[in-house]
């Protein structure tokens, strides 16, 4: 067996060369070959730069890197200078490898993180044939046991390092945080089929009022937009936090077939359909469309025909289905929010208009507008929003508003199961879209749009910000986002990546 050793500097991809301080010492076995090292002590030293051959010679070598006086004793050979290509004999002077050949079965590496063993490997299998096989990783305890047991032992688990070896079995599972608010989670990840069809189960558990099951499904499809690559393999998934058998099952099936039958059924049953069909209806909750649809109600015609039975807001809703339908683009969005600033500015100079919701995570297009209207000063902003909505009516821009009084003294005593946004005044709206066809003139080709208005007080603009929420249980004092991350002892996340 031939004993190869070689060291990089502080970039891993330059071993075989001379730069840099050495901080890993690999070890190629090949084998089998003369036979093993035999009763042999490995010594390295603090200040090894270099690599060197063991047993024999390696011809054709071209270059000269400054070396140790290390030796490893093959059959009781030695690691001794060698004249180089260049024909210099130096007591310092070694003749690397620059890469194994394809023969290499064995790779030990001391002092070695997982990067550097794969830096080491994608640049090793670069340089190798395509039939080329691949070489185990392996910590250099592996060797020091051999070397005391005078033969190769058996690999371990605890001896390989854990650099994924290409095409050595599935990929192993990733670690992500245990809550959503510690995941980075960008916009669009690479695992979108997989997130959405969880995405799927999960509404179809809350249309029949089953909490548990569409919370189940929900982390899951978080957790899944949290990861940075993309998942190929069932093992991927084992560990990962609210990740149950079900949600597994689903992801394993759609890996292996590209189709969950299980989602494809809920998305062709008439109730699904029907339920998502009556939910996205301004103001139409899980309760009422279940109610009209025991009721036989199935299609927006059949509501047509029972306008007695809706709400205000719900004729509204149904009268504007279709342009509601369409997304808001963010240009719209935009546009939506300075119009309303403006306003607000016009009756209180200062007063601040903020755009939320999924724009503010970074979503080029969204099914409403969120906006949070606020004053630097404390207490300004009360009784305001009824003024904006006045001025905006006036400008024709409104096509529907609900306003609810709010009470921000009483936040305090909310219970738990109240929403926090009752505390703040808002307005729940439809409007039309600034400077689109028909709208100064009434047409009949005005673009509807769903906006949220609410008024929020300057102490309670982080909180609204962070999550529409604001509670006075906690004398906490803060002044952003940021804070509130802060005092939970979190890694401050932005918008973009809150999008779990």
């Amino acid at each position: 067996m031939q004993c190869v050793w070689q060291s990089w500097g502080s970039d891993p991809s330059s071993l075989g060369s001379a730069e840099g301080e050495a901080q890993g010492l690999a070890f190629i076995l090949r084998g089998p070959g003369k036979g093993w090292m035999s009763g042999q002590k490995l010594g390295l030293g603090h200040s090894s730069v270099g690599g060197g051959v063991a047993d024999g010679g390696e011809e054709g070598l071209s270059e000269e890197v400054v070396g140790s006086r290390n030796k490893c004793l093959p059959d009781g050979g030695d690691c001794e200078p060698r004249r180089s290509k260049a024909g210099r004999t130096s007591g310092r002077q070694l003749c690397p490898l620059s890469l194994p050949s394809s023969e290499v079965t064995h790779v030990v590496m001391e002092q070695t993180s997982v990067e550097e063993a794969r830096c080491w490997q994608e640049r090793r299998a670069a340089a190798s044939p395509p039939e080329g096989t691949c070489p185990a990783l392996l910590d250099i305890s592996w060797f020091t046991e051999s070397m005391a047991a005078g033969q190769p032992v058996p690999v371990e688990p605890r001896h390989r390092l854990e650099a994924a070896v290409p095409g050595k079995g599935p990929p192993g599972p990733v670690r992500v945080p245990p809550y959503a608010c510690q995941r980075p989670t960008p916009l669009t990840h690479p695992n979108t089929s997989l997130s959405e069809a969880l995405e799927v189960l999960a509404e179809a558990a809350g249309f029949e009022g089953s909490e548990g099951r569409f919370l189940s499904f929900r982390r899951a499809a978080a957790v899944l937009k949290a990861l940075p690559s993309q998942v190929t393999a069932p093992s991927q998934l084992q560990g990962l936090p609210n990740f149950g058998e079900h949600s597994c099952r689903v992801v394993q099936e759609l890996l292996e077939h590209g189709v969950c039958e299980e989602v494809e059924r809920v998305r062709r049953s008439e109730r699904y359909q029907t339920m998502k069909l009556f939910t996205g209806i301004f103001g139409v909750g899980v309760k009422t469309a279940d109610r009209w649809y025991r009721d036989g109600l199935r299609t927006l015609d059949s509501l047509h025909k029972q306008l007695q039975r809706l709400t205000q807001q719900q004729r509204a809703g149904l009268q504007h289905y279709r342009e509601l339908s369409v997304p808001v683009q963010r240009p719209e969005a935009e546009a939506l929010q300075q119009e309303v600033e403006a306003a607000a500015v016009d009756i209180l100079p200062g007063a601040t208009v903020t755009l939320v919701g999924g724009f503010r995570r970074g979503k080029l297009h969204g099914h409403d507008v969120d906006l949070l209207l606020s004053h630097p000063q404390e207490g300004l902003v009360a009784g305001l929003l009824p003024h904006v909505m006045r001025r905006l009516e006036r400008q024709g821009l409104v096509l529907y508003h609900q306003h609810h009084h709010g009470h921000p003294e009483d936040a305090a005593r909310r219970t738990r199961h109240s929403h926090t946004m009752d505390a703040f005044e808002r307005s729940f709206c439809i409007f039309c879209l600034p400077h689109s066809p028909g709208a100064e003139a009434g047409g009949a080709h005005r673009r509807a749009v769903r906006v949220d208005l609410v008024a929020v007080p300057v102490s309670q603009l982080p909180f609204a910000l962070l999550g529409w929420t604001g509670s006075k249980k906690m004398l906490l004092r803060v002044a952003s986002e940021e804070d509130i991350f802060r005092h939970l002892g979190l890694e401050y996340l932005p918008p973009e990546q809150r999008n779990a």
